[in-house]
């Protein structure tokens, strides 16, 4: 008697696996789908041409070579991100004092 019970206890554990197994395969199975509609979309899609190139002028070169606009425009840069997050932190901080 205790054997009968102990396969019906085991069955029941099985099913329950099995039902698991089937929800996680059908959703790899959807997932699959997905990525496989956008990679035919994808591949539809016609490739991009290279930008053309436009040179640089002569000037250009005696402005860098004055002062390098390359250390310009990375130093503008950074101020710039460092004053746009010093407004979000000021927001922020106006929103907790706020509460």
């Amino acid at each position: 008697m205790v054997a009968v019970l102990g396969w019906m206890l085991t069955g029941i554990t099985t099913i329950g696996s099995y039902v698991l197994w089937a929800i996680e395969t059908g959703f790899n199975a959807i997932l699959v789908a997905v990525v496989a509609a956008y990679s035919a979309a994808v591949a539809l899609l016609p490739s991009m041409s290279s930008a053309p190139s436009i040179g640089s002028p002569t000037w250009l070169g005696w402005l860098n070579w004055f002062y390098p606009v390359g250390d310009l425009v990375t130093g503008l840069t950074g101020l710039l991100t460092m004053w746009l997050a010093f407004l979000a932190v000021r927001y922020v901080l106006r929103l907790v004092k706020g509460i």
